[in-house]
């Protein structure tokens, strides 16, 4: 097994703990059905805003008109409800990756994110000052999981060149996960079970020899 010299981390429900669900509540209480409330984070028009494709007021259009059916929501009131998923920072991963600072791992994030979720993310907590670089999707064009996207991370990190089994990504998504083993790199695939997920990674981190 290759040596880690870099870890990655994802940052939603890693560093900073979301659930849609919270937003769905949100959207019904407005009178949206169920059904339909879920189709807020389950459309290609999400997915485009989270490339960069679409502005805030574009996607809020969209979301709007085309998958809530519901022409009296506005871009506040759409805003407001999204923002109200990203919740909380988890102090415990953060405390590690202070740890994993100071025996001088060299970090950085890469994260599947639109500019209400980082603009969000900011408000809680200043990740690229703290730790390092943030690799944001809607900065690079393409999520973690489209064709052709970790060339361009990895380019991004200025890790081109650098064998990419060096780094080992931290992510709770299993799709991500997957992606980045096709690009060579070395995976964990978090979990966000409050403590168990950090006893985990700790372990996993330890047999990487990152942690005594």
């Amino acid at each position: 097994m290759t040596q880690i010299q870099f870890v990655l981390f994802d940052v939603g429900n890693v560093i900073v703990r979301a659930t849609h669900a919270i937003t769905w509540a949100i959207l019904e209480d407005y009178g949206i059905p169920p059904d339909v409330a879920v189709q807020f984070f389950r459309n290609e028009d999400y997915a485009d805003f989270a490339r960069g494709k679409l502005t805030g007021t574009e996607f809020a259009n969209r979301l709007g008109s085309r998958h809530l059916k519901n022409s009296w929501l506005g871009y506040i009131e759409l805003r407001a409800a999204h923002d109200a998923h990203i919740y909380i920072v988890d102090d415990v991963v953060v405390n590690l990756l202070d740890g994993l600072k100071m025996v001088k791992v060299p970090l950085a994030f890469v994260t599947t994110t639109n500019k209400w979720q980082t603009m969000r993310e900011m408000q809680l907590i200043e990740l690229e000052k703290r730790f390092g670089q943030v690799v944001r999707s809607h900065d690079i064009g393409k999520t973690k999981t489209d064709e052709g996207a970790w060339p361009v991370i990895l380019k991004a990190l200025h890790w081109q060149d650098k064998d990419p089994s060096a780094i080992l990504l931290v992510d709770d998504a299993l799709a991500n996960c997957e992606a980045a083993r096709r690009a060579g790199l070395q995976t964990h695939q978090y979990d966000p079970t409050p403590v168990v997920g950090v006893q985990k990674l700790r372990a996993a981190l330890r047999e990487h020899g990152l942690f005594k």
